[in-house]
């Protein structure tokens, strides 16, 4: 007789985890040739694979470089493929501001990655000494990319397989912008996000006010955080005049879910990429994004005045002080601490997937004390773990209605309403104003 017939033992496993939104995985959307698939999404756990696949001159070799040279990282990050753009990647150097009488100077990369140094001597005037720039860029970068309407010249560039579409422009005496046009960026994160979502920041190799608003708006609606590093040598001109429409400026500035780290470097310094790298290899809450040193990338010299420019538009940069390079001030465009914004959307998914969990888990949560209290016991981890994240502080307070204190309507619908919890954050700590002291002979 087998011991089955007198014992008939039934065991089956008693965790159940619902998929739990990863949020330390950049995603690099880039435009590339490297393979076809549009929407293919390939997850890298070293720079090696990166290298492996992608050109040493292309944006998402230098962005990965970036990512996996910090001190901390994440332990992967995901490359998608942003599909041919429908338009010329644009960038504007207007030379208002450029002292007459001296040689322009900078650099070009191309889209296909060749390096060329611009020196042109100065020439009667910055129209005919702009021409000759003219002419010098468009042998580094091939005919016709270049236009030029003196003080400024427009630059536009296509996909180069397997490149991507970006020229690298550095003129120091120039003020550097983008002005790309819609490259649909919003319908493919949903298109990459349905094959893969693993995911929660995102990078993007065009950083130009239209493609930022759509990325933007794509990011607040699906929970997760964009972070932009686009070059501008004169703050000022990020304002509403540079978005399609002066109501998609508006909505950046209430928006949370998009952060920007400005800088006068081109599109391949990689700056978000390694900010976004180093604190995404923190737990959310447990780091804020200010003061922080970025290892691989040059600090900017920004004037004071110019600091003050970026952070109106809640923007960041990274500068020196005392001559250590720091990120500052830490703030999303809609004027949140961004360790509030990770931290606050950790508390809240965390919550929805450990209470889910508890429901497909146990066979049933009765509507007694004693199922409510099982309610709050998981409420109560999830606090725990966001204390020893530091995200909140200690002292918080859950409180609850009996079963017999809810309406006899919820009752009948399942519905139990009376679970509340008060925290506070333990934020951080940015300035001092003042420290006193007194000193005595």
């Amino acid at each position: 007789m087998a011991l089955s017939e007198i014992v008939n033992l039934q065991i089956q496993a008693g965790t159940v985890s619902p998929a739990r939104r990863g949020f330390g995985t950049p995603f690099l959307l880039m435009s590339h040739d490297v393979w076809s698939g549009a929407t293919q999404v390939r997850t890298y756990t070293s720079f090696a694979g990166v290298a492996a696949d992608f050109p040493t001159t292309s944006l998402p070799y230098l962005h990965a470089q970036a990512i996996f040279g910090q001190a901390r990282r994440p332990r992967s990050i995901k490359i998608g493929r942003l599909p041919a753009p429908g338009s010329s990647h644009v960038q504007i150097l207007d030379f208002t501001n450029h002292p007459t009488g001296e040689a322009i100077v900078g650099s070009v990369i191309s889209a296909a990655g060749v390096a060329t140094a611009i020196n042109v001597a100065w020439n009667t005037n910055i129209a005919t000494t702009l021409a000759a720039v003219d002419t010098a860029i468009e042998a580094a970068i091939g005919a016709g990319k270049v236009a030029t309407a003196s003080p400024v010249l427009t630059i536009t560039s296509t996909l180069i397989a397997p490149h991507g579409p970006i020229v690298r422009l550095d003129f120091p005496t120039a003020r550097a912008r983008e002005t790309t046009a819609d490259w649909d960026v919003d319908d493919a994160l949903a298109a990459h996000a349905l094959v893969d979502g693993d995911w929660y920041g995102v990078i993007l190799d065009t950083n130009s006010p239209k493609n930022i608003d759509k990325a933007a708006r794509w990011c607040l609606a699906n929970q997760r955080l964009l972070v932009v590093g686009p070059q501008y040598t004169d703050p000022t001109q990020f304002a509403s005049g540079e978005f399609t429409a002066g109501g998609d400026f508006t909505a950046l500035q209430a928006n949370n879910s998009a952060v920007g780290i400005f800088t006068k470097s081109s599109r391949g310094s990689g700056i978000e990429s390694a900010w976004t790298s180093l604190l995404f290899s923190y737990q959310p809450g447990q780091a804020t994004w200010a003061y922080k040193r970025l290892s691989g990338v040059g600090a900017d010299t920004y004037s004071a005045t110019e600091r003050t420019q970026i952070e109106a538009v809640h923007a960041n940069h990274y500068t020196s002080e005392a001559a250590i390079g720091i990120t500052r001030p830490g703030k999303a465009f809609g004027g949140e601490w961004i360790d509030v914004v990770i931290g606050l959307a950790w508390l809240e998914a965390r919550l929805q997937e450990d209470i889910f969990a508890l429901f497909v888990t146990e066979p049933k949560i009765p509507y007694t004390d004693e199922g409510i209290a099982q309610i709050e016991s998981t409420v109560r981890g999830v606090l725990r773990q966001a204390e020893r994240n530091k995200l909140i502080d200690a002292g918080w307070t859950i409180t609850k209605l009996a079963a017999a204190d809810q309406t006899t309507g919820d009752r009948a619908a399942r519905i139990y309403g009376g679970l509340e919890f008060v925290v506070r954050l333990s934020g951080a700590i940015h300035f001092l104003d003042p420290i006193t002291g007194t000193v005595t002979a």
